[in-house]
């Protein structure tokens, strides 16, 4: 275990812990109350991403555990690999270990908290409430744990996306079988194009925690981001990158992708009734990267003898996390769709031998393309929704939320399809 030094902040009136108040956006004495500013200068700035493998390599690593003496009160405290800041046990002041946050490639900007920690418990509680399959007792039983504020490296990307594109147009016409029915042909004609579109703050987590922390992105990088400085890190845990800018992006071109394949869609669809993209081959021009840190909020619970991890977003409030699941409730649910189906089909006209329904639950969906969903909202937050919905994925690989449930009723041409 290395041993390393720390930097901690300290009130200059009357020597108590300094920490960023997150309601003044400034650190605030615990003792005195005496403000200061955190003292970030400088500006957030893009790097040319075609320079960043040179940039990395030139930087310097720290990997393993380290061993810090807290500057305060001379307790041993243990970092992690990808820890740079912690709050000591005894005293409660927050290290910084400057040398391990120095380490790779600093970051460019941070995003400070906006929801302090009362709030983001109250954000939890109302989510709680809102489970509608949860158990019954669920929601006056559950253990709520101690939430936890930390700062998580990210890569935000912009960049312009040029699709080449082959696939196939087809036109609908009706025409009538043996028996008099009407159907529905589509005729195929080859078809090629190009599409483009640019984007903006692209974000993908750097940490360990990227699976998880899906569920409460994005974070508002256009207006919130601050030029960077270790003060705001007093009174929270932080972590170094673990992923590099180059493997992440391959993360970020899924998500450009599922756009670009949307639009060469919508660009057969001008001409054709029906599109169907074959092959796309996109490049990547005028890409750009920023190493930012996002605040957020963990903490887990207990119910049942299980505990459930959840997390919270520091700047806007949006909670996302693992909790248990009522199978009578969703039974219910399930039944109650069918009755309806039947209800509808009688009303339609159809005999229920006529019908083709599938009722989906969210077990069946949670591993469908999560790109998709992140796009979309990250897209339509950052650009307040400023973007053509026409370019949606019309494929059927929306994730579909736990509360969800889906039918796809198709009938006769004397029924109707929903």
């Amino acid at each position: 275990m290395t041993d390393i030094s720390t930097e901690t902040y300290e009130c200059e009136n009357c020597g108590g812990l300094l920490k960023f108040s997150i309601a003044k956006q400034k650190f605030a004495c615990e003792s005195c109350g005496a403000e200061k500013d955190i003292g970030a200068v400088g500006r957030v700035g893009k790097n040319d991403f075609n320079r960043y493998k040179e940039r990395e390599k030139n930087s310097v690593a720290f990997t393993g555990m380290a061993s810090v003496s807290c500057q305060r009160c001379g307790m041993e405290i243990s970092f992690d690999e990808s820890q740079i800041a912690a709050t000591c046990p005894m005293c409660d002041s927050t290290q910084v270990a400057t040398v391990k946050q120095s380490a790779g490639i600093p970051p460019d900007g941070i995003v400070p908290f906006k929801i302090d920690k009362r709030d983001a418990q109250q954000k939890f509680k109302a989510w709680v409430k809102s489970r509608w399959f949860a158990p019954n007792d669920f929601k006056k039983k559950y253990g709520e744990g101690d939430l936890k504020g930390m700062y998580l490296p990210f890569w935000t990307y912009d960049a312009h996306a040029v699709s080449n594109y082959s696939g196939r147009g087809g036109k609908n016409r009706k025409v009538k079988d043996k028996d008099g029915k009407e159907q529905t042909v589509t005729d195929w004609t080859p078809v090629s194009g190009v599409v483009n579109s640019s984007f903006d703050a692209i974000q993908i987590c750097a940490s360990n925690k990227q699976d998880n922390i899906k569920g409460i992105l994005p974070y508002n990088t256009a207006t919130n981001t601050k030029p960077f400085s270790a003060g705001y890190f007093s009174g929270y845990y932080a972590e170094v990158y673990k992923i590099k800018a180059d493997t992440a992006f391959e993360d970020a071109k899924k998500i450009m992708e599922v756009k670009m394949r949307s639009m060469a869609e919508s660009d057969i669809r001008k001409s054709y009734d029906v599109a169907d993209v074959q092959s796309i081959n996109t490049k990547y021009n005028n890409v750009t990267y920023m190493h930012l840190l996002m605040p957020l909020w963990e903490s887990a619970f207990g119910y049942s003898g299980k505990v459930y991890q959840y997390m919270v977003n520091g700047e806007t409030g949006k909670v996302s996390g693992n909790r248990p699941y009522s199978l009578a409730k969703i039974a219910i649910a399930v039944l109650a769709v069918i009755v309806a189906i039947i209800i509808l089909v009688s009303v339609a006209g159809c005999s229920v031998s006529d019908v083709n329904y599938d009722i989906i639950d969210d077990a069946a969906f949670v591993q469908q393309q999560d790109v998709q969903q992140q796009f979309m909202q990250q897209q339509d937050e950052i650009n307040g929704g400023a973007w053509d919905d026409s370019l949606l994925i019309n494929e059927a690989t929306t994730q579909v939320a736990p509360e969800t449930l889906m039918m796809v009723i198709v009938c006769t041409p004397t029924g109707f399809a929903a």
